[in-house]
């Protein structure tokens, strides 16, 4: 069954995930207290994109008994476009900063092999050569336990609801990751319990709605509570630290996942609604963000050239670079679509 509100939500997703990028260009300061609000709202687009993964792995490939045909038909899609993308940076990388991995991995080797394979293999395999890109490596990681998803479905409620409480608690503790050598296991923790929670969010979906239904102010308002709390103790963003060091307890992921139950069940509200605008921003997800990051160079570029130190109305900066990284985005997808046909998924993920 088709659920148009998931379509929503990933047109939401995406929104999230670009704004969180706009927030520096924009000059959006840490001091001001509407600035940090719109930064902790922005913080973690990418829990909701992972909730929406688990939420579709059991809702399309499981309950259709696809479950085969999962990590070829995701790694497909994102890896081929995530090594075209990533060509340029890449060289950028290697001419404009020769001596980036060796802040990481000291060597004083020479030759072909440790000053251009090596490092475009720890690209490749980081993401760190463009905004963003670090989420393709660990989503074909995140694919790749797919037989231990299904494992979850299969397990009994008890048994599912023990899982996710044990991997929510670890996750609250590990945070997303600051050091490169761990960026894999990290990110895996961290984001686990969220995919998990969309799988049983689905499993669950029918019971959720009834029982939800009209009270999504439940989720709401915890949302909105831990958003505040942040916001006034000034916790900005999203924390990042080392895998082993205590740095205290994570607050953007509860933060998230209230707010994709609230969504998930207040936007049920409009499954026979369809928008266009909002149907050609879930369809196109995978290539404004694939392609975002190169719009936002050109605008760190432009207004470089301007020579603009900092905007005297970030807020409205905020706002226009956002919509102008979107908007540009699907643009340049829809004429690789045109051009390409169905070839263009190759070069944009559209």
């Amino acid at each position: 069954m088709y659920l148009n509100s998931i379509t929503i939500l990933r047109a939401i997703a995406i929104v999230l995930i670009v704004a969180s990028h706009c927030d520096i260009f924009s000059d959006i300061k840490q001091t001001n207290f509407i600035h940090r609000l719109l930064i902790n709202i922005t913080a973690g687009g990418t829990i909701v994109f992972v909730f929406i993964s688990g939420f579709l792995y059991h809702h399309i490939f499981y309950l259709k008994s696809k479950t085969h045909l999962f990590f070829k038909k995701r790694v497909k899609r994102l890896i081929i476009p995530y090594f075209i993308l990533s060509i340029i940076p890449i060289i950028y990388k290697l001419n404009n900063q020769p001596n980036y991995w060796t802040t990481f991995i000291p060597s004083e080797k020479t030759g072909i092999f440790y000053e251009y394979l090596y490092p475009t293999l720890l690209f490749l395999l980081s993401g760190e050569h463009l905004v963003a890109y670090w989420y393709i490596p660990f989503a074909i990681l995140l694919f790749l336990c797919y037989p231990l998803h299904s494992v979850f479905i299969k397990a009994n409620h008890k048994s599912q609801i023990i899982i996710m409480v044990v991997t929510f608690i670890i996750s609250l503790l590990v945070q997303r990751p600051k050091m490169i050598s761990l960026i894999f296991i990290q990110s895996l923790v961290y984001f686990t319990p969220a995919y998990l929670f969309g799988i049983y969010c689905s499993i669950n979906k029918v019971k959720i709605y009834f029982f939800f239904k009209n009270k999504e102010y439940l989720f709401l308002t915890p949302f909105l509570l831990i958003l505040i709390i942040q916001t006034y103790f000034e916790i900005v963003g999203n924390n990042s630290k080392s895998f082993f060091s205590y740095e205290g307890i994570d607050t953007i992921l509860p933060q998230k996942i209230f707010l994709c139950l609230f969504l998930m069940i207040w936007l049920h509200r409009f499954e026979e609604n369809k928008n266009k605008f909002v149907m050609l921003l879930a369809n196109t997800s995978f290539a404004i963000y694939f392609l975002h990051g190169y719009v936002l160079r050109l605008l760190y570029i432009i207004k470089e050239q301007l020579g603009i130190n900092e905007f005297s109305k970030p807020i409205l900066s905020f706002l226009i670079s956002l919509f102008l990284l979107i908007s540009i985005s699907i643009l340049v997808a829809i004429i690789f679509k045109k051009i390409f046909k169905n070839k263009s998924y190759y070069f944009t993920g559209y």
